[in-house]
């Protein structure tokens, strides 16, 4: 009779860091970055996140909020951290 191997992961198994240069064509004529660019990239990084922690496809069913405190311009690097934040038997939040 063979036994079933429970692998656990931890938090930091799971972390993804990320980044990106902003460019002309992520930005209005002002130079800001649309939020929706950045939000793009958040949702891009939690789904690397999700994916290696299920160890399968996953995606995103809700996204709590968003916050801008100040905006993002042309020139900047943006750089992302992604880790899980709790994990159930059918979801997890990252």
């Amino acid at each position: 009779m063979s036994e079933a191997i429970v692998v656990t992961k931890t938090v930091a198994d799971s972390t993804v860091s990320m980044g990106q240069f902003m460019n002309p064509e992520h930005a209005n004529s002002q130079g800001n970055v649309h939020g929706g660019h950045i939000l793009k990239l958040c949702d891009e990084c939690g789904g690397i996140v999700a994916a290696r922690h299920a160890r399968r496809p996953s995606v995103t069913v809700a996204i709590d909020s968003m916050i801008f405190h100040e905006p993002v311009r042309v020139g900047h690097f943006l750089t992302l951290l992604g880790r899980i934040t709790y994990v159930g038997r059918t979801s997890m939040d990252v």
